[in-house]
C-alpha cells in the first residue's frame, strides 16, 4: 500500500493494492454494495474466515510500518485556529 500519510478505505480501490487478494474477495465487495448488511450468497464462510485472517495481518503490517500517528495530534492547533478566526460576540 502506497498511500503516504493516507488512508485507503475504498474497497474496490484498495483490492487493487494488495498482492494475493483472494479471486473471489471483489465478488464480495460487489454483494456488500448490493445489499449492505445482508449475508453473502454462495460464500464458503471457514475460507472467507480464514482469508479474512490473512488480509487483517496484511493491513496490521501496514499499519505497523505507517508514519500516521495513533491518535489526533492537532486538537491545539484546531482550538488556536478556532479562536482566532471565530467572529466576535455580540
Amino acid at each position: 500500500m502506497t498511500h503516504a500519510g493516507g488512508v485507503q478505505a475504498h474497497l474496490p480501490t484498495l483490492l487493487g493494492e494488495v498482492a494475493g487478494a483472494p479471486p473471489y474477495l471483489a465478488g464480495l465487495i460487489e454483494a456488500k454494495a448490493a445489499v449492505e448488511h445482508g449475508p453473502a450468497v454462495g460464500a464458503d464462510g471457514a475460507r472467507v474466515g480464514q482469508d479474512f485472517q490473512a488480509l487483517h495481518a496484511v493491513l496490521d503490517a501496514a499499519q505497523a510500518g505507517s508514519a500516521l500517528p495513533d491518535g489526533a495530534t492537532a486538537h491545539a492547533a484546531l482550538d488556536d485556529f478556532v479562536v482566532r478566526h471565530r467572529p466576535p460576540h455580540r
